[in-house]
């Protein structure tokens, strides 16, 4: 082995060591920090509050106004003043003041049930920012299982390689111990020298693939750009998926099929609240009036108080707005029309989705099936080559193609088998039960 060869086999033996000694995060912690720290889950549940702070019956209506004003005025005047008796009084500088407090109470009785609707689109609007926020949810789990999966299979691929680094290290040194024995030629050494480093490069070039997955991982769970950990790669697939259970929770569960039907309820509240201009409103009034006056020497009274209360009723109907109202009932209906067509057009669509992705998952489910076996054989394959390179009987060419095939099908049964697991989940996402899924 030359003295490169070496170096760079100790590194990566040292890199492996490493890794093998970093804390595991598991799948429950990834959950737990998304929910916390995930910044799109955090937004949503702002909007959740924004909501629900709207249907509050702070923002009803049904609650009366009280207006409280309170004024304080002075004067200064050049008075010039004839008595009835003929007398004549000026004076500069008439001192002269007034104050006055109201509270003012109303109440609307009836505004021809716009409360009433308006109270109910709002809490419909907290059902569709709920949609929305359960839409981020599912949307945000299976970013967080695509980043994490694809750091367990490069972390596999990883372990992969570092067996066969392994594997071509101990070739290399029995190639080179036959060479010294003359079995072997300056060639065979040279050609084990040559995967020894592939295998080298391939295995540096993985580490750093496994460090830019656990990178996006960590944005996903804003927890900071770290490399100190591991993940679960244990995969638990659900037995005993139905197709037709799956269209049944399709229906139901569906997140854009849900939101396409809240979108014609809102056209529905819309519509009787532009009805509701029609009717007329009626609303009632208290008051309470306090006025204190001082009046300046010119006057008759030397200063006068008025206090007391007032109350009233107030009845008010529109009987033609120029037609404002009957053009916003009638865009509301079209607007119905188009939220039901909206609905049509989203059905078809996730049916077609979900149809692609059940296709999609029994494929991977066949390909994972495959790919075992495909393993197994070469596995068997490279135990018989690996004897017969140990007893001389085959070429050190036979044996690298032998160690190739075994280590691509280890490969592609890593990549089949968390392939199928997306795929897995993406019914489950469909359906909107991404969040019982077996992780």
């Amino acid at each position: 082995m030359t003295k490169s060869s070496v170096t760079i086999f100790c590194l990566f033996l040292a890199l492996g060591l490493q890794l093998e000694a970093q804390e595991v995060l598991s799948k429950a912690e990834a959950i737990r920090q998304l929910m916390e720290n995930n910044f799109d889950i955090r937004l949503s549940k702002n909007d959740i509050k924004i909501a629900e702070n709207n249907t509050d019956i702070l923002n009803s209506g049904y609650l009366p106004t009280l207006n409280g004003t309170a004024a304080v005025n002075y004067n200064s005047d050049n008075v010039s003043a004839v008595f009835s008796n003929g007398n004549v009084t000026e004076i500069s500088g008439a001192k002269s003041d007034s104050r006055s407090a109201n509270l003012n109470l109303n109440y609307v009785l009836f505004d021809g049930f716009n409360r009433k609707y308006s109270m109910e689109r709002n809490k419909e609007n907290l059902n569709i920012t709920q949609l929305n926020a359960k839409a981020t949810l599912e949307a945000t789990l299976f970013t967080l299982f695509n980043a994490y999966y694809d750091v367990a299979r490069n972390q596999l691929q990883v372990k992969s390689l570092k067996e066969t680094l392994s594997i071509s290290k101990e070739r290399l040194t029995r190639t080179t111990f036959g060479f010294d024995y003359g079995r072997n030629t300056r060639l065979d050494v040279s050609n084990a020298e040559v995967d020894i480093n592939n295998d080298s490069i391939s295995y540096l070039n993985a580490i750093q693939t496994l460090g830019n997955a656990k990178r996006n991982l960590n944005l996903v769970l804003v927890n900071g750009i770290t490399n100190d950990f591991e993940v679960d790669t244990t995969l638990m697939f659900n037995s005993n998926i139905q197709k037709a259970d799956l269209m049944e929770a399709l229906s139901k569960g569906n997140v854009q099929l849900a939101l396409a039907r809240a979108g014609i309820i809102i056209t529905e509240y819309d519509e009787q609240i532009n009805k509701s201009r029609f009717l007329p409103t009626l609303s009632v009034q208290g008051a309470y009036n306090y006025r204190l006056g001082n009046n300046n020497p010119a006057s008759f009274l030397n200063s006068s108080t008025n206090k007391g209360v007032s109350y009233g009723a107030n009845l008010s109907w529109s009987l033609f707005d120029g037609g404002a109202s009957q053009t916003a009932i009638r865009n509301t209906r079209v607007n119905k029309d188009s939220q039901g067509l909206l609905l049509e057009q989203t059905n078809e669509q996730v049916t077609l989705n979900f149809e692609n992705a059940w296709a999609d998952y029994k494929n991977r489910l066949f390909n994972v099936r495959a790919q075992e076996n495909n393993l197994k054989t070469n596995q068997q394959n490279f135990e018989r080559t690996e004897e017969q390179f140990k007893l001389g009987r085959v070429t050190s060419i036979d044996f690298r193609t032998a160690q190739s095939n075994l280590l691509n099908a280890r490969v592609n049964l890593i990549q089949s088998k968390y392939d199928a697991k997306l795929a897995e989940l993406t019914l489950f996402q469909l359906t909107g039960k991404i969040q019982d899924a077996r992780f």
